[in-house]
Parts: structure tokens; C-alpha cells; sequence
């Protein structure tokens, strides 16, 4: 999982790089804690301008997928880089 709309549809929890990163975001008025997740998950508030929407998206995406086994990895499909 690298993304979760909760019940209460207060916006979108994405995982980050670290609490540090998490903390960072927070400080800078990016997002919020997201409640019941770990201190590294960010909640993005409905509203948040879409370039930042995305790429916290793929972010989370990336980190996610990076942590899975090779073996897991191979068998997913390769992630479109936009621009490329």
C-alpha cells in the first residue's frame, strides 16, 4: 500500500522517505500527521495543488516498490516516468 483515502475523506496519507521528511512537510504547511499510520506518513489534504499531489504520489510509490523483494519487483510492470 503506498496511498490511503481514509472513512472520514480528509485527504489522501502517502508514505515518505523518513519521520524526518514527514516532520519537514509538516513544519512546511504541506501536509498533515495521518492519523494511525507510522510518524513517516504524511496526509495531503483535499486541496493540495496537483504537481505536489503527484509527485508525493509517486514518491510514496517509488519507496514502497523499492522495499518489495527482486523477486516481487520483476513482476510488476515498469512505472512510466512522465517525460521520458
Amino acid at each position: 500500500m503506498f496511498a490511503c483515502i481514509g472513512t472520514m475523506d480528509a485527504g489522501v496519507a502517502v508514505k515518505t522517505e523518513s519521520v524526518e521528511t514527514a516532520t519537514m512537510l509538516i513544519d512546511a504547511g504541506v501536509g498533515e500527521k495521518a492519523p494511525y499510520f507510522h510518524r513517516s506518513w504524511l496526509l495531503l489534504p483535499w486541496g493540495t495543488p496537483e504537481d505536489e499531489l503527484r509527485h508525493r504520489l509517486e514518491s510514496s510509490y517509488d519507496i514502497v516498490r523499492a522495499g518489495l523483494t527482486k523477486t516481487v519487483q520483476a513482476t510488476l510492470a515498469p512505472r512510466a516516468v512522465p517525460g521520458a
